[in-house]
């Protein structure tokens, strides 16, 4: 499916034109390519331009699309019903990586509250200054007295013990694009549009250079993929969970997303891989058009995940699907 061709205002132009601009001069001083995870960091986190740095709206009906805190406040009330199963030193301190519009922080604040276990400190770890407007405004329209336990940080504090948590925050982790060719796996990087129709389509994808064989994940070393088989590595992950280990002195992690173990992310019907785009409630596979104003993600390896866990010393107590965790979390009693 193509992307839809939207009504943009002038801010939205003009923030699309100058990191369309920002990005081909990044092709262009790197000798006509880059790679695509170099592409999709500059396209969702450049500096008040990609999607997740500007300030035009991204959730809710109104914005490009709607995640589970902001349909309800059943899954806030899952965990913190997990969270209360904890010792209170576990829970006197939480972070969350990536608030969004801050509706799950508030709900689950909100919770903690009735069960008697809100924490001393709610520190909330997001990158984006535009966010961290938004979720400060929404404790201050919402609930201003939970101000008192909630603050912005940019980075974990070390021999940190408490509770970490993220949702939906590893599928915006920039990943590389693989395609399976007859000499073997090559890397598809981005290029600028030689002859330019229009802004959305002022990059192309060109091959790349030779996977590494140590870089492929073992699922894929072992499946016998066809030819034009396509899908999708996550470099940064390895790093970003070992970052996260080496902050947390004893306690919980606990991150939410879309993916799949490995035997089925990389089926061989899975042959376009997960890559997806989302814009005005809409979703498609071109991540190349509308740059600035689309998220950009991917599913998770999950596990691969559990192997950089667990080669981070951390210990894997499993995963879970959301309907499963919000069930041994009393929701079905709550519905009740």
């Amino acid at each position: 499916m193509r992307p839809q061709k939207l009504n943009l205002s002038a801010e939205a132009m003009e923030i699309h034109l100058a990191l369309l601009k920002q990005i081909a001069e990044r092709i262009e001083a790197a000798g006509g390519s880059i790679a695509f995870d170099d592409f999709m960091q500059m396209a969702l986190y450049q500096p008040s331009l990609g999607y997740y740095q500007n300030n035009l709206h991204k959730f809710g009906e109104q914005g490009d699309f709607v995640t589970a805190p902001e349909m309800g406040e059943l899954f806030a009330l899952g965990f913190a019903n997990s969270f209360a199963s904890l010792s209170k030193d576990m829970t006197d301190n939480i972070i969350e990586l990536g608030a969004g519009s801050g509706a799950f922080s508030l709900s689950l604040l909100k919770h903690l509250e009735k069960l008697e276990q809100l924490p001393n400190r709610y520190l909330i770890l997001e990158p984006s200054s535009a966010l961290q407007s938004l979720q400060r405004q929404l404790f201050e329209q919402r609930k201003p007295e939970l101000l008192e336990v909630v603050e912005w940080v940019a980075e974990i504090p070390d021999e940190f013990v408490g509770v970490i948590f993220g949702n939906e925050v590893m599928d915006a982790i920039p990943c590389q694009l693989i395609k399976k060719t007859s000499s073997g796996w090559i890397y598809q990087d981005v290029a600028n549009q030689s002859r330019k129709v229009s802004e959305d389509e002022a990059f192309v994808w060109r091959d790349g250079n030779k996977v590494p064989l140590q870089y492929l994940p073992q699922a894929l070393v072992d499946l016998d993929t066809a030819e034009g088989y396509q899908t999708e590595v996550r470099p940064l992950l390895q790093p970003w969970v070992k970052g996260l280990a080496s902050k947390i002195k004893r306690g919980v992690i606990l991150l939410v997303d879309y993916g799949y173990p490995s035997s089925e992310y990389y089926h061989p019907q899975r042959n376009l891989g997960t890559l997806r785009c989302f814009s005005r409630h809409l979703s498609h596979s071109n991540p190349l058009a509308i740059v600035g104003l689309q998220d950009i993600t991917a599913h998770v390896d999950f596990s691969t995940l559990a192997q950089f866990a667990a080669d981070s010393e951390l210990c894997v107590e499993g995963f879970t699907t959301q309907a499963a965790f919000l069930l041994e979390n009393d929701i079905l009693n709550v519905l009740e």
